[in-house]
């Protein structure tokens, strides 16, 4: 009897580490739960490389909570994109993702599993959480499953004591291939070097301006495609838009492609959804290769990171 007890006990005392969220490495992987908290939303996958879906967990805590490395490895990135602080530490084939986090820590710094790199920000989802997420080449793991969840049993309870089940599943690798026009996908995959909105002139680094659009830079000679089926309604050159491309979205958006090198569609063509219009280039006003990727919607342009899938 005095050994059952004893037994129980340690189990209760396993299971309540585990309900509780508190980073503990996990014997099979030494893997670490970033936060304390629990899980408020579970790994959804998308059907499709650029579908809709959740493409990893989000962990609820109070603002403020540290957020520490889920595994050695090294930062990769540690800053902001489209306004969201965010943290990427490569750890060999896989890459973890943290956010909203404010840094602790820098890109190129080496960190070990349960180490502090950052606190926890307000600004995803309804309640305050953190979002993590698990990369391995372009295929999306399972978080739960990564940090040493049981695939055949419930590791997390949601608040209405339902469970998120830690069944590994992984989104498809990234394709270039036409899918159906309701798939969303990004012109082109690359380093978003300007965002929408005000920024200081880069010709002339003093003055401000606004910037109608999104800057994503590539090798000169990329393919860029729209995201959308939809039609060419202009193709032209502008001494600040360079070779550029409208496509008459059939969603109701309207896209630009600016700075191409080579115009590959003609105006009147119809287009399927991740269809190339041209290969991106630095005519026009351009500091480099890029596109400048614009949307706007009945003549007012917009912020296109607004109406793009996330990149991770």
């Amino acid at each position: 009897m005095r050994h059952f007890l004893s037994a129980l006990v340690a189990t209760l005392g396993a299971a309540a580490l585990i309900f509780a969220g508190v980073p503990t490495a996990s014997a099979d992987t030494g893997h670490v739960w970033p936060i304390n908290g629990r899980v408020v939303r579970g790994f959804d996958p998308p059907q499709n490389t650029y579908g809709a879906g959740h493409r990893g967990i989000d962990i609820g805590a109070p603002v403020g909570t540290p957020v520490v490395a889920a595994a050695d490895g090294v930062v990769t990135f540690a800053g902001t994109v489209a306004g969201v602080s965010m943290i990427t530490v490569t750890h060999g084939d896989v890459r973890t993702t943290y956010q909203p986090v404010a840094p602790t820590v820098s890109a190129g710094q080496s960190v070990t599993a349960g180490q502090v790199i950052g606190k926890l920000q307000d600004g995803h989802g309804t309640t305050t959480s953190l979002h993590f997420g698990v990369l391995q080449g372009t295929t999306y793991l399972d978080p739960v499953t990564w940090l040493g969840g049981d695939p055949n049993q419930p590791v997390r309870l949601l608040p209405d004591g339902s469970v998120v089940p830690a069944a590994p599943r992984a989104a498809p690798a990234q394709s270039n291939t036409s899918q159906s026009s309701t798939v969303v996908r990004w012109p082109i995959v690359g380093t978003i070097t300007a965002l929408y909105g005000w920024r200081t002139d880069p010709f002339d680094n003093k003055t401000t301006e606004f910037h109608h659009g999104l800057d994503i830079a590539v090798a000169c000679g990329t393919p860029a495609s729209t995201p959308w089926p939809g039609t060419v309604v202009k193709t032209a050159y502008d001494k600040t838009l360079g070779n550029y491309v409208l496509v008459a979205n059939t969603n109701g958006i309207t896209t630009t492609y600016a700075h191409l090198t080579a115009i590959t569609v003609k105006t009147g063509a119809v287009l399927n959804g991740g269809q190339q219009v041209g290969l991106v280039g630095q005519t026009g006003a351009a500091t480099g290769c890029h596109l400048h990727f614009g949307t706007s919607r009945n003549g007012a342009d917009f912020d296109p990171m607004t109406v793009l899938p996330p990149r991770s």
